[in-house]
């Protein structure tokens, strides 16, 4: 190029040893010129003359000069690695545009970054584009649920079978993957389907209208959940006398409902599915998945329908939450959300939902329902 800028190593020098932040500017603003003016035409000795320059004084410059410089480097391709290491391991507000998008960062040492350095340096490489399936599998292993939310959300990023497998276990507890994870477009219908288990309504609608998945066999799988943790009918007899109770009190509203409410507070989950499914005419798959829904719509429809009050729906509530920690991935739910929905839903409407979701044939369609009533 004519007209760059020629390299003068003497001048540079010169700069350097002057310690006024008039000659700091003047050999930022030269740097500058010269990266801008010739990327790709520095010898050898000429980047390695700057490299040490910049390491020793880096800190040193004014924060707007600095943050250009900086800005000019992570998008230069032939940097000495050493700097860009260098800078890379800075403080987050000198090293984010390096981790952004240097691509002088070899996986090795994004996986070395990602390993030892603050969740600011993980937050940000997370977001580097074209990420590798080893620097994302790392990520995910390794990094905080922010970090990896933030990996999960880019599009560009590889991310293996295997390390979409262990999120979506993770998932079980991590309700702030779910939406994320459903759009990842990766995800097999294997890995959809067991996400099923633990989503919300609509994620498993977005679910069945992405992939290749019959409701009616979701509906079939859903409850293999619940019966990994051993609340779901067993062969001790239990069951049994659990629905010979129901049967005897199921038309008594007000004795059925504190039963419920004591056979919850005493963890009877069984007995709890057997009155409920008896006493409303609902299918027990149908109310064991509404006990351990991640969020309580559905519960609310059930309570009000059973007579409950707002505080005796918030008691039972607050009961099942350490279940669903266990099986639906379930975190903390406002308890003022959950109130101003049941609030809003009257016992007739409630009943009225109640048999229609005694007609449909599977847990999703129930869900639809909801979601068509939370709109109204």
């Amino acid at each position: 190029m004519s007209d760059a800028k020629p390299f003068d190593s003497h001048y540079l020098m010169e700069l350097a040893r002057q310690r006024s932040q008039e000659s700091r500017a003047a050999l930022a603003s030269f740097m500058i010129d010269l990266l801008g003016d010739r990327p790709g035409a520095l010898t050898d000795t000429e980047r390695t003359l700057l490299s040490d320059i910049l390491r020793t004084l880096i800190f040193k410059l004014e924060r707007s000069i600095r943050d250009r410089l900086v800005q000019l480097l992570a998008d230069t391709g032939d940097c000495p690695h050493d700097l860009i290491w260098f800078l890379a391991n800075e403080p987050i507000e000198i090293a984010y545009p390096i981790l952004l998008r240097s691509r002088v960062l070899r996986d090795e040492d994004l996986i070395e970054l990602v390993r030892h350095k603050a969740i600011e340096h993980r937050m940000t490489i997370a977001k580097r584009p074209h990420l590798s399936e080893t620097v994302s599998d790392i990520i995910a292993r390794v990094g905080e649920s922010d970090v990896i939310v933030e990996l999960l959300r880019n599009d560009t990023a590889a991310i293996a079978e295997a390390t979409l497998a262990y999120l979506v276990e993770r998932a079980r507890t991590e309700r702030r993957f779910h939406e994320p994870l459903v759009k990842r477009a990766e995800l097999t219908p294997e890995l959809a389907r067991k996400l099923c288990h633990w989503v919300s309504a609509a994620l498993r609608q977005y679910i069945l209208t992405n992939w290749d998945i019959s409701a009616n066999t979701l509906d079939e799988n859903l409850d293999s959940v619940l019966r990994d943790v051993e609340i779901a009918a067993g062969d001790d007899g239990l069951e049994g006398k659990a629905d010979a109770l129901a049967d005897s009190i199921a038309s008594d509203k007000e004795r059925l409902k504190r039963l419920v409410i004591s056979a919850m507070a005493a963890g009877d989950v069984r007995l709890v599915v057997a009155l409920i499914s008896k006493g409303l005419g609902l299918r027990k798959v149908l109310v064991r998945r509404i006990l351990f829904e991640p969020t309580s719509e559905a519960l609310a429809i059930v309570c009000t329908a059973l007579g409950m009050t707002v505080k005796e729906f918030l008691d039972f509530v607050a009961v099942t939450a350490g279940m669903k920690v266990e099986v639906a991935g379930g975190g903390v739910e406002d308890p003022a959300v959950a109130a101003d929905f049941f609030n809003r839903v009257s016992e007739e409407t409630a009943l009225t939902v109640i048999s229609h979701w005694g007609r449909r044939p599977g847990f999703l369609g129930a869900l639809r329902d909801l979601e068509t009533l939370q709109d109204e």
